[in-house]
């Protein structure tokens, strides 16, 4: 890291409550999706396919709302007074999608739901910018990371048997946990500061459209196997909630591991290496997983994508919290929300065009291949002129 990075620096010193707010807000973010992910199928026979996958996926959709929106509220109200709202609302929300009577009403909780999430997935990004710095700064991002996966893990595992037990609308009601952590944002957040951003403006942040690009593009690898996952394992004679939740949870088990790793492999790699790691580990490991020939090989498949996609979300945030002055984390945070729940959206239509000419196979291998390629044009690229020491 050099001095001349414009957002090296916190302003602030984080204490626990600052580090479990880092840790759980990640976890409540992949309950979005993850939570229900195990009843998709269950759910495809009440709304069809594509419908239940959009359900899965809306609050990614409306994610981008909220992120993008993050800044706006912050700058005004202070992150202290939006992350806890935002709790609240969340937990709220998710509930009544237990109990939505019609697909319409359940698409609205998905709504609101999503537009929280954003909001504070772009504001506890934000605050890490703000509190650490340095190392410290890299392991708190890859202990986000390492949260998220673990809670897609244990949802996948115990959502299935929820599924198999009471239904898919069961799920739902794990949404109540946002309310924990209302408590820790009151105490552990100060009220506010004065919004230096407008005098800066976006040109800062706008100059990094290229890693939220990136980031797009990466993201819809990175919810392959949540989102179509199922059905392959379904097109291969696996339909039942528990194997699959299983079975998919072996690639956020080794995401996990990937981003309690990250900050020590970051700082041996840099930002370039890592994108070359997570490119071979999804455009080996998603072919593998399709041209399985049993279920060793589908573990192996799993456990080689999720070398990758553990990674992924810290790498870009550390680099845009690098590139940009922290008074503008909010706006930059902001852009890297959307652009990473713009690629899980995208996920189902994406996939969508290639299954239709070969079947989710063919889907697998072609996005693989993809990314395949683009590790070796990461190898193959040479580091700009007068690129800084950390990537």
């Amino acid at each position: 890291m050099s001095a001349a990075d414009p957002g090296a620096r916190a302003p602030h010193r984080g204490g626990s409550a600052v580090v479990a707010l880092a840790i759980g807000i990640p976890m409540l973010v992949s309950m979005m999706a993850l939570a229900v992910a195990p009843g998709v199928l269950a759910m495809a026979r009440e709304f069809g396919d594509l419908t239940a996958q959009l359900v899965l996926t809306l609050p990614a959709l409306v994610m981008i709302l909220g992120a993008a929106t993050a800044g706006f509220l912050s700058e005004r109200w202070g992150r202290r007074l939006v992350i806890a709202t935002c709790l609240a609302l969340y937990a709220v929300s998710g509930l009544a999608g237990a109990v939505a009577p019609s697909l319409g009403t359940l698409v609205v909780t998905r709504m609101v739901i999503g537009f929280c999430g954003g909001v504070l997935l772009t504001a506890i990004y934000a605050v890490i910018g703000e509190y650490f710095e340095g190392p410290r700064r890299e392991r708190v991002l890859g202990f986000m990371s390492t949260a998220g996966s673990l809670t897609s893990l244990a949802l996948l595992v115990a959502m299935g048997a929820v599924v198999e037990r009471h239904g898919w609308r069961a799920p739902f009601l794990i949404y109540a946990a946002g309310l924990v952590f209302v408590p820790l944002a009151l105490r552990g957040l100060h009220r506010g500061r004065p919004a230096a951003a407008a005098r800066l403006g976006w040109t800062p942040v706008a100059r990094q459209w290229r890693l939220y690009l990136l980031l797009t593009a990466y993201t819809i690898g990175m919810y392959m196997m949540v989102i179509q996952g199922p059905f392959l394992l379904a097109a291969k004679g696996e339909t039942s909630a528990v194997v699959i939740g299983r079975l998919i949870a072996l690639s956020s088990l080794i995401g996990a591991l990937g981003g309690a790793l990250y900050g020590s492999l970051r700082r041996v790699v840099g930002f370039r290496g890592m994108f070359v790691l997570i490119s071979l580990a999804i455009g080996f490991g998603l072919p593998l997983t399709a041209w399985a020939p049993g279920l060793a090989v589908i573990v192996l498949g799993m456990i080689v994508t999720g070398l990758g996609i553990g990674v992924i979300e810290p790498t870009v945030a550390s680099e845009l919290l690098l590139r940009t002055p922290e008074p503008l984390h909010d706006r930059a945070m902001g852009v890297n929300v959307a652009a990473m729940f713009l690629g899980q959206f995208l996920n189902p239509l994406v996939v969508a065009g290639v299954r239709d000419m070969g079947g989710i196979v063919l889907a697998f291998v072609a996005i693989g291949g993809a990314y395949l390629v683009s590790g070796i044009l990461f190898a193959a690229a040479r580091p700009a002129t007068g690129a800084r020491a950390h990537g």
